[in-house]
């Protein structure tokens, strides 16, 4: 770098501003290329004001953006999760730079808000000069714009990071930006929101694309699926209809500026013709003198499979889950998004992604599930990947798959992914950009179509703080992350326990709860979650007779004693009732309960 290039930012302004000469490379050219422009709008840089619009226009607005805004909300929660907690502000902005929505940190917020970034506000570079929102949507690119490289003065103190949404059809949509305090933000968000723009942008085009052939181009065969080729969606008569952006590029169509393209004009042969020699089979097609391998698709209502009953009405009991959380589970994985579920330990994590896929479009194909954390690190790479005959020693003589293989066509289950090993998350994120698998040993590729859900009790972001885990394999998976609630959260623990104990064989042998141990359930905490009271209730079902009424005194010594000690075990009635059932014995009744005679006199004191 130059010692020009090294001049103060407030040094370069001032020259700006009093049409001295900037030595080369001052400022990058994006930046420098808005100030031109705020300036040739007469706009000073203590800026114009703005009135902010009624809430009744704002949402007509809102309204107007609806689709996008619909498809945009997976990529927006992930990105949340990515801003909470960091002093930072996740915005939306329409295609004119008018603020739709805002989250993030309240102290941040209302930081935001006495610089105007807030909903309802107009932040174009024609009313906030050069900022990240408005630059971004003048230059069709994504910006990051840092403290006194905002046009006006009064934004010294941000910095912000935005990337444009195009449509299917090219159209500007809207802008995604994260906006915090200069040190707090930098390429890391610039990166995510693209990632989340991209995946935005796919599910928009895809949903083009179910009426529609849509074909896929690159000089390599094995990325046609990959986000770096380019998507084109034609119409029966060979009309283009949408395309990606690099689509976009190939038909020489800059953003906002789609004009009429037709497959025969593009590739020289109607789409018919192709058709009839290739169909749906691996081709080749070329633009000038460029050839790239091709692969045409039909319309999603000629080739999917008819999607699953809607969830409302197909969720499954889950032992006090609201249907909503299924229900977007359910919606990520029939969009093909990696479906990634937090939660404690001993949550249902892996129940909740069994019944997803027994839900879902996939139900008659495979459901894999492999536990990262329980499978040795020296043969987790063998098994996950498969190998061929003789790759290692001890190695199978034919050889195997792999279970991603065995996936192949269904849903890929990877639990505890957070304990995967990190020379494992660099080929695993490979497999999931690429979709194909090469097995240990070598041997060509092999192609691969499977949706994966994972799962994990470990905070993965403070993971990829530590080092622990990949960043990049992180953004990949947590495009809407969805959190379990600890049982002790999902209301009524007793009436989920009997719901349970039904669904084991307890109604139909007459055995029920009593009121005394339910109300123990209630109180207890259980650390182990639905996995402790699941073990827990089995072995009582095991141990008890038909007709039973299990109480208090049907409980393994130790877990009675740990509901008494949280204060929580027992009703004055339930005393009394166990005392009269051991014809008042009070010794005896005490150690029914787990509890000291004398804990158990004060406790009948404390009621007379």
């Amino acid at each position: 770098m130059t010692q020009a290039a090294r001049l103060p930012l407030d040094e370069i302004r001032r020259r700006f501003f009093t049409d001295q000469p900037l030595p080369g490379h001052a400022l990058p050219p994006s930046i420098l290329h808005s100030w031109q422009r705020c300036r040739g709008l007469g706009l000073p840089t203590g800026g114009r004001g703005g009135e902010r619009l009624e809430e009744a226009a704002l949402r007509q607005r809102r309204e107007a953006n609806a689709g996008w805004l619909e498809a945009a909300r997976p990529a927006l929660a992930g990105l949340y999760e990515q801003v909470a907690g960091h002093e930072l502000a996740l915005v939306v902005a329409d295609s004119q730079g008018l603020i739709l929505d805002e989250s993030g940190d309240i102290g941040f917020l209302d930081k935001a808000a006495r610089l105007a970034l807030a909903p309802g506000m107009d932040w174009s570079e024609a009313a906030r000069g050069t900022n990240a929102i408005g630059t971004a949507l003048a230059a069709a690119d994504s910006m990051l714009v840092r403290g006194a490289e905002h046009y006006l003065e009064r934004n010294r103190a941000l910095s912000c990071a935005a990337s444009p949404l195009l449509g299917p059809q090219g159209q500007m949509l809207g802008v995604l930006d994260i906006s915090g305090a200069s040190r707090k933000l930098g390429e890391t968000q610039l990166q995510a929101l693209r990632a989340a723009r991209g995946q935005i942008e796919a599910l928009l085009l895809s949903e083009a694309a179910r009426s529609g052939w849509r074909l896929s181009l690159h000089r390599d065969p094995r990325l046609l699926d990959s986000p770096a080729a380019c998507q084109l969606v034609f119409g029966e008569d060979g009309r283009l209809l949408a395309a990606n952006r690099a689509g976009l590029a190939l038909c020489g169509l800059e953003p906002g500026d789609w004009r009429p393209r037709h497959f025969a004009a593009l590739f020289g042969q109607s789409l018919e013709h192709w058709l009839s020699r290739h169909g749906e089979a691996l081709g080749a097609l070329g633009i000038g003198a460029q050839q790239a391998s091709a692969r045409l698709r039909p319309p999603a209502a000629k080739h999917r499979p008819a999607q699953p009953a809607a969830p409302s009405h197909s969720a499954p009991a889950l032992d006090g889950l609201s249907a909503p959380l299924f229900a977007t589970a359910l919606k990520l994985l029939e969009a093909d998004i990696p479906v990634l579920i937090l939660g404690e330990t001993g949550t249902g994590k892996d129940r909740l992604a069994r019944a997803v896929h027994d839900h879902g479009s996939r139900r008659g194909a495979p459901f894999v599930a492999v536990n990262c954390a329980a499978i040795p690190e020296g043969l987790i790479e063998a098994e996950l990947f498969g190998y061929q005959s003789g790759a290692f020693t001890g190695a199978s003589r034919q050889g195997s798959k792999g279970r991603l293989r065995e996936a192949d066509g269904g849903v890929l289950f990877l639990d505890e992914i957070g304990d995967m090993p990190l020379s494992l998350q660099a080929r695993l994120l490979r497999v999931l950009q690429e979709r194909e698998v090469t097995p240990l040993g070598g041997g060509p590729a092999q192609r691969l179509d499977i949706r994966l859900i994972c799962a994990t009790h470990r905070d993965l972001r403070a993971r990829v703080a530590e080092g622990a885990f990949r960043a990049d394999l992180y953004y990949r998976l947590c495009h809407y992350p969805l959190t379990l609630p600890p049982l002790r959260e999902r209301g009524d623990v007793a009436a989920i326990a009997q719901s349970m104990l039904d669904g084991m064989g307890a109604a139909r042998r007459g055995i029920a709860l009593s009121p005394a141990l339910a109300q123990a359930i209630r109180g207890y905490r259980w650390p182990g979650n639905l996995r402790e009271l699941s073990n827990l209730l089995a072995t009582l079902l095991a141990l008890a007779d038909d007709g039973a009424t299990l109480t208090l005194e049907h409980l393994p010594a130790a877990l009675r004693a740990d509901m008494a000690s949280a204060g929580h075990a027992v009703t004055e009635s339930a005393l009394e009732q166990v005392l009269r059932r051991c014809g008042g014995n009070a010794s005896a009744a005490a150690r029914a309960l787990g509890i000291s005679r004398s804990t158990l006199y004060r406790r009948l004191a404390k009621k007379g």
